[in-house]
């Protein structure tokens, strides 16, 4: 493609994309275990744990693009001149849907940690795809981003990728998103209506202090359900019935329900695979006081390490719980619902 000097941006701005919190049912975002099973869902909310992608103006002739998490920046003739080997790899897979620009700076960064299974790398590739959007005045649909920033990321992985992570980022909220052949069927209830204030109330987050891989643990859960396991099928269906529960339970602003649904959820996954639920997660879960206060509570995306969610019975023992989960060697994270994926002037502060 040519490079083009003449951005349809020229001033600094910075996109903001939430992540999220899978409330049940994920794993089934992921082609093709959504077509193979009848009426699979997926519930999540967007928190505002956040990645970011700032652009400006650089030298004529160079693109740069900076990584603060990884404390690393590389130099190009064009954004399509930046490698996609390495840890940057995605991003660059990205900077090639779109047309080459010189005289541009891009830089990243996530306030999540590494390996947290609340989708951040895919909402930073849907905040970039955003910018890059703007930038070059390529405009899309929501839908038109999220398909693509999820075949991008299946192309750069060489494997599995979800689908829910990308949409949660672009429209914020709180989600039940049905795939369908063709299209996405992606209901929405806002941050700050009833279900959001239940959530806000009765909801906690904590890192483990495990991170985690998802594209190892989702093939070993997927591979079975694909061989036509009956076994493996039986249990999908399980945490999709779950995740309907949990659709229902958000909709009706129904805590009791909802953690019920997360606990339904939690107790079938943690059987799809070895090591989904790590003996320090099953120590925590299984405490008497832990299970007194907390009506359900579940490990983020594929498990096996990452954030750990969780529904309080009486939002009154926070302090208790959160008390608990530090013993336990947990970080606590605020748990905060946020609007979709926005775009913030220079002026805007």
């Amino acid at each position: 493609m040519k490079r083009d000097s003449s951005p349809a941006a020229s001033g600094p701005f910075r996109v903001l994309a939430p992540n999220r919190v899978d409330l049940a049912g994920g794993t089934l975002d992921i082609s093709p275990l959504y077509l193979v099973l009848e009426e699979a869902m997926t519930v999540n909310a967007a928190i505002s744990v956040r990645s970011i992608v700032e652009v400006g103006p650089f030298r004529r002739g160079l693109a740069r693009l900076q990584s603060g998490n990884y404390g690393m920046a590389v130099l190009a003739p064009d954004t399509h001149g930046i490698p996609v080997s390495g840890k940057l790899g995605l991003l660059a897979r990205a900077l090639r849907h779109f047309p080459a620009v010189s005289g541009v700076e891009i830089v990243v960064r996530n306030e999540a940690p590494v390996g947290s299974g609340i989708g951040a790398s895919s909402a930073l590739l849907v905040a970039l795809m955003t910018a890059m959007g703007r930038w070059t005045g390529v405009a899309r649909r929501w839908e038109e981003t999220a398909f693509a920033a999820m075949e991008i990321e299946a192309s750069h992985l060489k494997g599995l990728a979800g689908r829910q992570d990308h949409v949660a980022a672009l429209r914020g909220g709180i989600q039940g998103i049905r795939f369908l052949p063709g299209r996405i069927d992606a209901l929405r209830l806002p941050p700050g209506g009833e279900a959001g204030r239940m959530l806000r109330d009765h909801g906690f987050l904590a890192h483990s202090g495990i991170a985690h891989r998802s594209s190892d643990a989702n093939w070993r859960m997927i591979r079975g359900a694909i061989e036509g396991d009956p076994s493996v099928l039986r249990k999908f269906r399980g945490i999709a019935a779950a995740a309907r529960d949990a659709w229902g339970a958000v909709g009706a602003a129904d805590p009791d329900a909802l953690g019920a649904a997360v606990a339904g959820e939690w107790k079938i996954r943690r059987t799809l695979a070895e090591g989904v639920s790590p003996r320090k997660v099953e120590e925590l879960l299984g405490g008497r006081r832990f299970r007194r206060m907390v009506s359900g509570a579940k490990l983020c995306g594929a498990g096996n390490g990452g954030m750990l969610f969780g529904m309080l019975r009486d939002p009154a023992d926070r302090p208790s719980i959160e008390s608990i989960l530090s013993l336990a060697g947990m970080t606590v994270i605020p748990f905060r619902l946020s609007g979709g994926i926005r775009v913030e002037t220079s002026d805007a502060g």
